[in-house]
C-alpha cells in the first residue's frame, strides 16, 4: 500500500497531475496507453497522490489518505493481479475533491481514522479482461462486460473503507467483493434521485441486516459512519457493495460529458 505525501498547490498550473485530462503523464500504467517508452520512466518523478485531480489552496493539510488498490493484488474475488504496476487511485478532479473532502470530515469525526481507497480508475481493457474471467461462474452478473464502460471506467466511482491510522480496515460486516446478502446497504433498485438513495434509506437496511443476523452491530456502525461521511459529499454507496460510491448523475450523462479510459 502507499500513503499520500503531503498536497501542495501550484499557482501556476492550477493542477498537481490532470492524468486524466491528458495534461501530464506519469505513471507507467497510463504511458503505455499512450505509446510512451518506459524507459522514459527514469526521468520522471511520479506523485503518489490521487493524480487527476485540481487542488485548490483548501486542501493543502490533506495527507493521509491510504490507497491499498486490490485489483493490483491477488487479494480480490478473482485471485489475479489485473493492475500489475498501477499502484496509485486516479480519479476525474472533481471527483477527487469530494474524496478529498469526505477525509477531511472523517478526520474531523474521529482523528484515528483514515480513508483507505481499494479501486479508483478501472481501463476498459481491464474491465474485459476481468470479465472474461468470471464468465461461466457466479460471479458473472457482477461484472460488467465492457461494452459501453461503467463509472470505474470513465474516472468516476471509488471503493474504499474506513481504516485505523494504522491501515487496519474496520469491519464492515462483509469484505470487499462480497457479492453476498451481507455486503448490501439497500434492497431496491438504485435511481437517480435523493428520495431513493437517502440516509434513512441506508440506515433501515443497515440495521435489518442486524436483526437477520448478516452482520454484527458494530458493523452495522461502521458501515453507516462512511455512508454517512461519504452521502455529506454527494457521493451514494451501490446497493449491492458497502465499499462502492458513485454520484447520482446517470450513466448516460457519464457517457456524454466523461472521457472513457479506452485502452
Amino acid at each position: 500500500s502507499s500513503i499520500f505525501p503531503p498536497y501542495y498547490y501550484d499557482a501556476k498550473t492550477q493542477f498537481l497531475t490532470m492524468i486524466l485530462s491528458q495534461a501530464r503523464v506519469r505513471d507507467s500504467w497510463l504511458l503505455r496507453s499512450y505509446n510512451t517508452p518506459l524507459n522514459s520512466l527514469k526521468n520522471l518523478n511520479p506523485i503518489p497522490v490521487i493524480q487527476a485531480i485540481i487542488i485548490p489552496p483548501t486542501f493543502t493539510t490533506v495527507a493521509d489518505i491510504i490507497v491499498e488498490l486490490k485489483y493490483s493484488t491477488t487479494d480480490n474475488f478473482v485471485g489475479r493481479d489485473m493492475y500489475r504496476d498501477l499502484e496509485k487511485a486516479y480519479l476525474t478532479p472533481d471527483f477527487a475533491r469530494k474524496v478529498v473532502r469526505a477525509q477531511q470530515i472523517l478526520r474531523k469525526r474521529n482523528p484515528q481514522l483514515t480513508l483507505l481507497i481499494y479501486d479508483a480508475a478501472r481501463p476498459i481493457s481491464v474491465q474485459k479482461y476481468m470479465r472474461k474471467l468470471v464468465e461461466g461462474t457466479k460471479f458473472q452478473d457482477f461484472v460488467a462486460d465492457g461494452t459501453k464502460g461503467g463509472r470505474h471506467n470513465y474516472g468516476v466511482a471509488v471503493d474504499l473503507t474506513i481504516a485505523t491510522n494504522q491501515g487496519e480496515p474496520l469491519d464492515m460486516g462483509a469484505g470487499f467483493d462480497d457479492f453476498t446478502d451481507a455486503a448490501a446497504v439497500k434492497g431496491t433498485s438504485d435511481t437517480n434521485d435523493q428520495a431513493n438513495r437517502n440516509l434513512q434509506v441506508y440506515r433501515a437496511y443497515v440495521n435489518g441486516l442486524v436483526k437477520r443476523g448478516l452482520i454484527s452491530q458494530d458493523a452495522a456502525n461502521n458501515r453507516m459512519l462512511l455512508i454517512e461521511v461519504m452521502y455529506e459529499v454527494g457521493l451514494y454507496p451501490y446497493r449491492r457493495e458497502w465499499w462502492h460510491y458513485e454520484e447520482l448523475a446517470p450513466m448516460s450523462e457519464v457517457r456524454q460529458t466523461r472521457r472513457l479510459l479506452n485502452f
